[in-house]
């Protein structure tokens, strides 16, 4: 199955003021392009539960938040956050 990911207009606002704010702003690009194709596979696979039907992923240097509808094979992508740096 191939789920079709979408972005939350939230969360694309997100992702632009993350890419401005981390250098260089192709990293998060590139995240945000992995996460989505990791999506598309199999969500619950890379997915790990945050509360009832939400889940997040993460992709250095970003999180993303994301609800899962089965019957319609959609992912939604909710929101992004910076991850933390490793210490």
């Amino acid at each position: 199955m191939t789920y079709e990911v979408v972005f939350s207009l939230e969360a694309a606002a997100e992702l632009v003021r993350i890419a401005g704010a981390v250098r260089p702003a192709s990293a998060v690009i590139q995240a945000a392009e992995s996460i989505r194709q990791r999506l598309e596979v199999d969500p619950l696979e890379d997915g790990h539960p945050v509360s009832e039907g939400l889940f997040y992923i993460d992709e250095e240097p970003l999180r993303a938040f994301f609800v899962i509808d089965d019957a319609g094979l959609w992912v939604e992508i909710a929101d992004f956050r910076i991850l933390p740096p490793i210490t």
